[in-house]
């Protein structure tokens, strides 16, 4: 049985996201002649997780609005688009931000529709699919051409203002992102020969287990009442057998079986190296931690992978807010899973005077106390002693206005 289907490899330039869109149904060519296309990279586990892992991760980041005022950071309240980006879909910024994510993953690029109202101020996202939009240059500016339901043309003129465009990885001068479908075409299309060839191998035997030899010639129906005779008298029978007239029983080895298991084992780490996540991340029996422990592991898979990523989504949405305000995804969120550690970072920012004793509750989720909006500094293992002179008040909320009456009778 062949590992690869003979087709014959065809020339597919993706100048365009239309011509991946030709190529969605039939899969973009490869040397091993498996179909790689959207369905199919996503049946492979590993590209499943890599990119599952990847958007969760980012998707559970909370979104916070923030405002530059002069060499200070202010919260701002963060506008409803960005707490409900489209309520006829039904759409929340968790589901948004993992579409935008996957779409990056998957095709390089990805799309959000922004409608606006007479004021210019956006009031709806919508994510589009990749493969549902076409960019071309036009005066000087990107034009996009959104392909509408009806006429399945790209009729539909959208202008970069009513536009939010993410890309993954670029060239330049290139209008559109390069698609890691077409890019790593000949892994995942490797990745998918070797599950069929493996499914086929234990799923219709692609190997019989042994074999009866016998120097006589035999017809069609003597060949056929020895098997059954065979496996009647030694199916699920451990005894011993006793074989006459020349007849031999030759077992038949499954090692090229385990050797293909070991080689998928392979693409698990090629795949992880398209997306630069730690193999043990995607659950490989080979996977090895580079770093000592499992925080330098997070904060390593944080810095090197989360990242990039984290920005490419903080840019778009903050080039949707007016004047000097800014997203930020709160990574603060990936320490509550080690509560010691995060209790001790609040410690040292408190003592050092970067941050008062009632952010640092904010952040926990816990009620704001009296006194707390002050900033103290405290020598080194000794305690704080509120009585001591304050350095400053923190005159800005950072809780973006949650327990309000609280804080303004504690500022009192």
């Amino acid at each position: 049985m062949s590992l690869f289907n003979k087709k014959e490899n065809r020339d597919a330039a993706l100048g365009n996201l239309v011509d991946l869109l030709a190529l969605r149904e039939g899969g973009l060519t490869n040397n091993t002649g498996e179909k790689v296309n959207e369905m199919s990279a996503l049946g492979i586990s590993t590209v499943f997780s890599a990119v599952s892992l990847i958007a969760d991760s980012i998707s559970l980041l909370p979104v916070k609005t923030l405002r530059y005022e002069g060499q200070k950071t202010i919260f701002t309240e963060k506008p409803k688009f960005l707490e409900k980006p489209n309520i006829g879909l039904d759409l929340s910024m968790f589901s948004l931000i993992h579409q935008t994510i996957t779409s990056m993953a998957m095709h390089g690029n990805a799309f959000i529709l922004v409608d606006k109202d007479r004021q210019g101020r956006p009031i709806q996202l919508t994510p589009v699919h990749p493969e549902k939009v076409k960019v071309e240059m036009l005066s000087g500016e990107k034009v996009y051409y959104l392909q509408t339901a009806s006429s399945k043309q790209y009729d539909r003129k959208i202008t970069k203002n009513n536009m939010l465009h993410f890309i993954w990885y670029s060239y330049p001068g290139d209008l559109i992102g390069v698609s890691p479908l077409r890019t790593n075409a000949n892994t995942y299309g490797l990745a998918l020969a070797m599950e069929r060839h493996i499914s086929q191998f234990y799923g219709q035997g692609g190997t019989p287990s042994s074999v009866l030899e016998t120097d006589r010639d035999l017809t069609a129906e003597q060949a056929k009442t020895l098997k059954e005779t065979w496996l009647t008298n030694h199916n699920r029978n451990r005894k011993p057998a006793v074989l006459t007239g020349g007849l031999k029983w030759k077992a038949i080895s499954a090692s090229a079986g385990s050797e293909l298991i070991e080689a998928r084992n392979q693409i698990v780490h090629e795949i992880a190296r398209v997306f630069r996540i730690p193999a043990h991340l995607l659950l490989s029996k080979d996977g090895s931690n580079v770093y000592s422990n499992i925080e330098s592991n997070g904060l390593a898979f944080i810095r090197h992978t989360l990242l990039p990523w984290i920005r490419r989504i903080e840019d778009g949405l903050s080039s949707l807010l007016p004047g000097k305000q800014f997203v930020r995804l709160d990574t603060d969120e990936y320490a509550r899973g080690d509560q010691l550690s995060r209790v001790r970072s609040f410690q040292v920012a408190i003592s050092s005077g970067v941050m008062t004793p009632n952010e640092a509750r904010a952040k926990m989720e816990l009620e704001p106390y009296e006194g707390g909006d002050k900033f103290y500094i405290g020598l080194q293992g000794a305690l704080i002693d509120p009585t001591l002179p304050a350095q400053g008040v923190d005159e800005h909320d950072p809780t973006n206005k949650l327990n309000n009456d609280k804080w303004s009778n504690s500022s009192k």
